[in-house]
């Protein structure tokens, strides 16, 4: 084979590596809430807006609003050892903002259906308020994305969930947590 040749067969070789890399599927259905509430399973108060005080979505045209002790969450299949990437775009409204206790979270939990569903294994999260107390601070009326480290399956889980989630004890907190754009991307095989 000539040098022209290898060096063509090198580039195209890189060129399939990097849209390889590039081409992750995406697992979360419905992830920029357009469709509505398809796809998503939710407990507490919550609604879609495309605008809450100001605030308009980070994609798209609609959002999450989540208040007082809410959650929604989508389940997804998984493989013993099977690595995973989690991110969602989060803020709070200027004025409904978050405050005393209450807390949003981003969290990838593992289940199993054997018998009725339940937790299995160690749950990552990242809790977001506007004190610093937590794992991220985020600015009022500012979109920001946190991405929970690399989550990997344990081998007695059946499937995963994500949450989207604000907490407060009663009186001691309230306002809203907004979240978009939520993206689940597997980033390596199971065992």
């Amino acid at each position: 084979m000539n040098r022209g040749k290898r060096l063509l067969s090198v580039v195209f070789v890189l060129v399939w590596a990097v849209a390889q890399v590039g081409s992750a599927a995406e697992l979360i259905s419905n992830q920029g809430f357009e469709n509505g509430f398809t796809a998503w399973e939710l407990w507490g108060d919550g609604d879609l807006r495309e605008e809450y005080y100001g605030v308009a979505p980070h994609n798209g045209t609609s959002f999450l609003r989540l208040w007082l002790r809410s959650g929604w969450y989508q389940d997804f299949a998984v493989q013993k050892g099977d690595a995973f990437n989690c991110s969602a775009w989060i803020t709070t409204a200027g004025k409904d903002a978050l405050w005393g206790d209450a807390y949003g979270e981003l969290k990838v939990e593992w289940r199993n259906k054997a018998g009725e569903d339940r937790e299995v294994g160690e749950a990552t999260s990242i809790k977001f308020d506007l004190l610093g107390k937590l794992n991220k601070t985020i600015k009022k009326d500012e979109w920001t994305r946190i991405e929970l480290p690399p989550v990997v399956a344990p081998a007695n889980a059946t499937h995963g969930r994500v949450l989207l989630t604000i907490w407060s004890s009663d009186d001691k907190g309230g306002g809203c947590a907004l979240f978009d754009d939520v993206s689940l991307q597997k980033a390596g095989p199971g065992n």
